[in-house]
């Protein structure tokens, strides 16, 4: 579907490639900051990733996503210098992470400034393209609009403009329920299929950059396994089974069948 990049940027604010990439990692606790001047590095057959500031994860993919998705969004267009900007409670994007027993928002803000402080470079190797941008310019409470505000770098919207578009809002609060990283990672990954995809597991879990050693991976591929079992039906997925051994679990084929509300541009 075609549209002018303002609507685009409305409607699926984020893109295929910031997924495909593992821009945010797998991970959802531990956030790990670099020193200065020193980056962390992902790189597969296809992306080359670096991140000056904080290593990203699935928590803040979230945060990003409710953000970006949930956020008023009345104001794109109206801001100079292609910024633009979402208003939201912290305390709606508390309760779509699903905490509802605390009143606690700083660590919120925590992770948004983390993404915030985070400079990302990242090159697409099979069309030996660069983009080098921060997701967010500013985050901040607002005394005017009295709401927490949040401006889009125009940088990243620089990079969002060249990139096929991602809407998967429909389906977020699903996403935002599962237990795992290791899913929310998996899932976000096979979203961006648009004809459906079918995969072997362990090549899942290398697409979406697990490495190191069988225990590690038995340890990812158990979670994963768990989770889709019981999720399968919200995110139209079949487990196929590939040899008659039951101790081989990674002989088994994941098969994503395009959902009807994902939207791509």
């Amino acid at each position: 579907m075609k549209m002018n990049n303002i609507t685009r940027f409305t409607a699926a604010p984020t893109s295929v490639a910031e997924i495909k990439s593992n821009i945010f990692s797998y991970h959802t606790k531990q956030t790990v900051e670099f020193k200065r001047d020193e980056a962390f590095v992902y790189e597969d057959e296809n992306w080359k990733v670096e991140l000056l500031g904080y290593k990203l994860n699935q928590i803040h993919r979230d945060i990003l996503d409710i953000v970006l998705f949930f956020g008023d969004n009345s104001w794109d267009g109206k801001l100079e210098g292609n910024r633009f900007m979402r208003t939201i409670s912290l305390c709606k994007i508390k309760e779509h992470l699903g905490y509802v027993s605390s009143n606690n928002t700083n660590w919120i803000i925590k992770k948004i400034q983390e993404i915030q402080q985070t400079l990302i470079a990242l090159t697409d190797k099979t069309k030996k393209e660069k983009w080098t941008f921060a997701a967010i310019e500013t985050a901040k409470h607002s005394e005017k609009l009295n709401t927490y505000a949040v401006i889009i770098h125009p940088l990243y919207y620089t990079f969002f403009t060249s990139q096929i578009a991602l809407n998967y809002s429909y389906y977020l609060k699903d996403i935002l329920a599962l237990q795992h990283g290791v899913t929310k990672a998996a899932i976000r990954y096979l979203l961006t299929h648009q004809a459906g995809h079918q995969i072997n597991i362990d090549k899942l879990l290398h697409k979406i950059g697990i490495r190191g050693t069988e225990r590690n991976i038995r340890k990812h591929r158990a979670n994963l396994l768990q989770e889709l079992e019981e999720t399968k039906d919200k995110f139209n997925i079949a487990l196929i089974k590939t040899t008659t051994d039951k101790r081989k679990t990674s002989d088994i084929t994941i098969k994503y069948t395009k959902l009807p509300k994902i939207q791509f541009y």
